[in-house]
């Protein structure tokens, strides 16, 4: 009789762990500094003029969020980069940039180095959406201090090139990969939700990605997510290199994530990504009569809190 009463109660309390419901937001603390580590992988393999050509990226960053007021559904915040760094294997070999090198001689890194502790300001909401960034010009001020080898022409492109992976609008859509998480109820195990990110990129993408509460362990929530990728509303073509282009694409991509339960900020995450299509060059004098590029993107993106 005791061991079918202790079975019973075994049960309920199964069935009542299993039932109950958690609130996935953040939680954070003001004063405090909560940090974002990003390592993206990326393969493109696109043809050009009928030549194949396949280039290897790797983009590294550290970021620092420190927390100056909590409101009743928002957080302001204070971010800064700690740490930048890329790697690209071209087909006339391999370039590595790093924000912490010091050689004078090695132009691209003395800018990102111009890039590191430069404070911007955001509000975040405790779903993990960015609802607005300001002070970005911080991130360009000094942008070419003592560089003298570029001239003008140069400058504004590498500033283009730069402010597109690490600018406001990159900044955005690559937070809230990591944070754009939440959903707007309590949530069970296997309990499953929609969060709809646009992805103002170059690439001008939406996402629509489905989530699910996998396991609640002591520290963490494990949640799992997979996306569809598709082309945003906006038709109109984006300059970039002195070019008007626009980027024609579909994917996939599945999310693993690791949330610490106090907080709500990403612990672990990793992320997996396939991007297909095409991208279109207006015609312009650069490029006259235009061009079309039919490419394909695979990225493996890890993110962790330390």
């Amino acid at each position: 009789m005791k061991k079918l009463i202790s079975l019973s109660i075994l049960l309920l309390t199964g069935i009542y762990s299993f039932a109950q419901k958690s609130t996935l937001a953040l939680h954070l603390t003001k004063g405090n500094t909560y940090y974002m580590v990003t390592n993206t992988n990326m393969a493109v393999s696109q043809t050009i003029s009928g030549q194949f050509q396949n280039v290897n990226s790797t983009i590294t960053a550290k970021m620092a969020f420190t927390v100056t007021a909590v409101m009743d559904t928002a957080y302001a915040m204070q971010v800064r980069y700690d740490r930048i760094g890329m790697q690209m294997s071209l087909p006339g070999g391999t370039i590595n940039f790093e924000s912490d090198k010091k050689d004078p001689n090695d132009i691209f890194s003395v800018i990102m180095g111009n890039m590191i502790n430069k404070p911007f300001s955001i509000v975040m909401s405790k779903t993990g959406k960015l609802l607005t960034i300001s002070n970005t010009g911080a991130l360009s001020n000094g942008l070419f201090e003592g560089v003298t080898q570029l001239s003008n022409e140069q400058m504004t492109q590498f500033r283009e090139q730069l402010m597109t992976s690490f600018g406001p609008k990159a900044f955005k859509s690559n937070m809230e990969v990591g944070t754009a998480v939440f959903p707007d109820v309590k949530v069970a195990k296997h309990d499953q939700w929609s969060v709809n990110t646009d992805m103002q990129t170059a690439m001008q993408t939406k996402m629509t990605t489905t989530f699910t509460l996998n396991d609640i362990t002591a520290s963490a929530y494990m949640v799992h997510g997979e996306s569809v990728i598709s082309p945003s509303n906006n038709t109109e073509f984006t300059e970039m290199n002195g070019m008007p282009m626009k980027y024609n694409i579909n994917g996939v991509s599945q999310y693993d994530l690791k949330i610490d339960r106090e907080s709500g900020w990403i612990a672990e995450a990793r992320i997996n990504q396939v991007i297909k299509g095409n991208v279109e060059i207006k015609d312009n004098p650069k490029l006259p009569g235009g061009m079309i590029i039919p490419m394909t993107i695979t990225d493996d993106q890890t993110i962790s809190d330390n």
